[in-house]
């Protein structure tokens, strides 16, 4: 056996690092950086408390789709059903509310439990069907959307006073539903980080068939991860309805698109079981500091779909690269 030299021992040394680095958002976080440089240079806008207090508010939506996408590629899955599930939520709670304050409780409640559904149904699908998350989340997608402008092609229902001041509460420059998705990002990281349940998620993502000779439920971990993406959704939807005040028929479109974006750019792998949250955290900064630094710049909205793509591929490429690197 030959001993490793020292400086075979410092490249194993370098490659380890740059793995943790790029697995627990490090790049991203850097990107997020060097646009906030980029933005106060160019905008005076863009440096005020409003504006950074408005971009938190507007990215919650986003984090909470995010945070329930990244859940379920942390199995080796995907959820293309999230924007659609967002948009049934959104519908739903201003449907059911229509304009009654009393009902919010109500409209809440059946938003979650629509959300609870598809989430159980898509995890059904995959796990005992054996259907590919992707096809089966695609379909979901497709029902969903039929049945949305079955029920509504234009805006229907209007939300309550209740959850439209929880929309507009703040808190000097913090936006009450911002404080809400944090307590919502907390719980998750609880989950993931200090219960045997996100131990289970990571080991699954990692190698389904080792996780399951070691005791692990398989199956069950793989379709609770689309049951919390579908509760997460339906939470981004009710917020969705509370920003808009009715049932937008258009509301959560192209969220699958974006929740992913954010996900991959945040360093996790679309393979399972690599990834942190505070990569994905930075990944909805990012793509809601463009959109935000490219209106106040006035450039087109096209430009941001190219650079959001483009991010896509760039991180998707600097991820593999790390892997295939010794310790990667």
């Amino acid at each position: 056996m030959r001993a490793v030299t020292a400086p075979a021992r410092a490249g194993m040394f370098r490659s380890d690092w740059l793995n943790r680095f790029a697995v627990s958002g490090g790049v991203v976080w850097l990107l997020v950086l060097g646009l906030v440089v980029v933005g106060s240079v160019l905008s005076e806008d863009f440096r005020s408390v409003a504006n950074f207090s408005n971009v938190s508010r507007q990215a919650v939506v986003l984090s909470l789709v995010s945070l329930g996408q990244f859940v379920v590629v942390l199995t080796g899955g995907v959820d293309l059903s999230v924007g659609m599930i967002v948009r049934l939520a959104a519908l739903s709670t201003a449907i059911t509310i229509g304009g009654f304050d009393e009902r919010t409780g109500l409209a809440v409640g059946i938003a979650l439990l629509a959300g609870l559904l598809v989430g159980v149904g898509n995890g059904v699908i995959v796990t005992l069907l054996r259907v590919p998350a992707f096809i089966a989340t695609l379909g979901t997608l497709a029902v969903i959307q039929g049945v949305s402008l079955l029920v509504a092609a234009t805006p229907k229902g209007h939300t309550s006073t209740t959850l439209s001041g929880l929309w507009g509460w703040q808190a000097g420059p913090l936006h009450g539903v911002v404080i809400v998705a944090a307590v919502v990002w907390l719980l998750v990281a609880v989950a993931l980080y200090r219960t045997v349940w996100g131990r289970h998620v990571y080991a699954v993502g990692g190698d389904e068939r080792i996780a399951a000779l070691s005791g692990v439920r398989a199956r069950g971990i793989r379709a609770s991860a689309f049951v919390v993406s579908g509760l997460l959704a339906a939470v981004a939807g009710v917020l969705t309805a509370a920003r808009a005040g009715v049932g937008d028929p258009n509301a959560g479109f192209g969220l699958e698109f974006e929740s992913l974006a954010a996900v991959v750019i945040g360093g996790a792998s679309l393979a399972g079981g690599r990834g942190r949250l505070i990569g994905v955290l930075g990944g909805v900064l990012l793509l809601s500091l463009i959109g935000n630094v490219f209106n106040l710049l006035g450039i087109d909205v096209w430009y941001q779909q190219l650079l959001k793509g483009g991010l896509i591929l760039l991180g998707a490429a600097a991820y593999a690269g790390v892997r295939n690197r010794p310790g990667g």
